[in-house]
């Protein structure tokens, strides 16, 4: 299921950052756009006020032939996006109509120009001029239009895009909440299926599970598996209620999971059965975490007045290497060095018994 999930947020994580990236190449594309059908706007304009001047020129006599090529220049560009000023062509066909009218009547009024300077009525060349304003005036209009109108196109679709991009954003978070919830109740159920309720520690289910992991996986390294058998505790349900065995058991766990929550694995196996195995095992180790777990119930008792409530536990290994054994046969190994050993501690007990000796003194030697 984690896994799963993690597929699906990757997918999710990909899909958004694609409509991000569509998104911000939409926005550069048409923010490029724009800047050309600005910048053609601004260009017609200067068409319509720098003929203007120039007629006034001619008409003045003073002639001007740096700007009458400039403005062919701006007019063959404006026709067809190719030329020096960086224009571009708008594919409007209205405008494009009215750029050829304007690229014919440029080039009547190049003529008359040259007409007036050799002498001939300016007249006809101050008429040419104020119909040409009105033509170049109304593309003016058209090019404004045109950009605006796809303004409006672009805003509209990028709009459209962010409505399906927070659709799709919120449709997602409903999903991966959804999902997450799932995951949730399958950890639960995985809690309870693998998690004693009582000590909140690992249970017989989830050591056969790692059992079969380990099983399925040879090695020739060493491994210890270790028992442990809590004394009495049937004695203390009965005497002190179950109350005290329970919280007897939760101590004891709470020793053994602190011992081993570093240096392997450690489960309730049973009522009062407990099972720990180590990895890469060898005998000072396992030594080393048997005293340890001796020194802490002996700490704990010692600060107990009633001697029913005190631990006393046995316990009993195995080390050897799944090549030499399987971990069921090292299971019931250890199994039968706790149980030998807790036969020990009830002849030590007994006879300490018949001594005169203090019975529970006996079970911490021997545990």
């Amino acid at each position: 299921m984690k896994k799963f999930l993690k597929k699906k947020e990757y997918l999710v994580i990909m899909i958004i950052v694609f409509m991000f990236t569509m998104v911000s190449c939409l926005s550069m594309v048409s923010i490029r756009q724009l800047q050309g059908n600005a910048r053609v706007v601004n260009y017609v304009g200067i068409v319509r006020g720098a003929t203007q001047k120039l007629i006034k020129e001619e008409l003045m006599g003073v002639s001007d032939n740096q700007l009458v090529e400039r403005l062919s220049s701006i007019v063959n560009n404006l026709m067809t996006g190719v030329g020096p000023h960086d224009l571009v062509q708008l594919n409007d066909e209205s405008y494009l109509e009215h750029m050829g009218y304007i690229q014919a009547s440029w080039k009547d009024i190049r003529e008359e120009i040259v007409h007036v300077r050799d002498g001939e009525d300016p007249q006809r060349l101050f008429g040419m001029s104020q119909d040409y304003f009105e033509l170049v005036n109304e593309t003016v209009f058209l090019a404004e239009a045109y950009s605006e109108a796809m303004v409006s196109r672009t805003m509209a679709l990028i709009n459209s895009i962010n409505i399906v991009f927070i659709v799709f954003i919120i449709f997602s978070a409903f999903f991966m909440i959804r999902g997450i919830t799932i995951s949730n109740k399958a950890n639960s159920l995985d809690k309870i299926a693998y998690v004693d309720k009582l000590t909140q520690m690992d249970n017989r289910a989830s050591c056969e599970r790692l059992m079969e992991r380990i099983s399925s996986f040879p090695s020739h390294e060493k491994m210890a598996v270790i028992m442990f058998d809590m004394n009495g505790l049937k004695i203390v349900n009965d005497t002190l209620g179950h109350m005290s065995g329970d919280q007897m058991i939760r101590k004891f766990s709470s020793i053994l999971k602190n011992t081993f929550k570093q240096n392997g694995f450690i489960c309730r196996y049973g009522g009062d059965e407990f099972i720990a195995i180590i990895e890469k095992a060898c005998v000072n180790m396992i030594f080393k975490l048997l005293d340890k777990i001796k020194y802490d119930v002996r700490e704990y008792n010692e600060q107990l007045t009633h001697d029913m409530e005190k631990l006393s536990y046995a316990s009993g290994y195995y080390i050897g290497s799944l090549v030499d054994a399987g971990i069921k046969e090292m299971i019931s190994e250890a199994d039968r060095s706790m149980l030998e050993n807790k036969r020990k501690m009830k002849s030590n007990m007994a006879n300490a018994l018949a001594r005169g000796q203090d019975p529970q003194m006996i079970a911490y030697q021997n545990a």
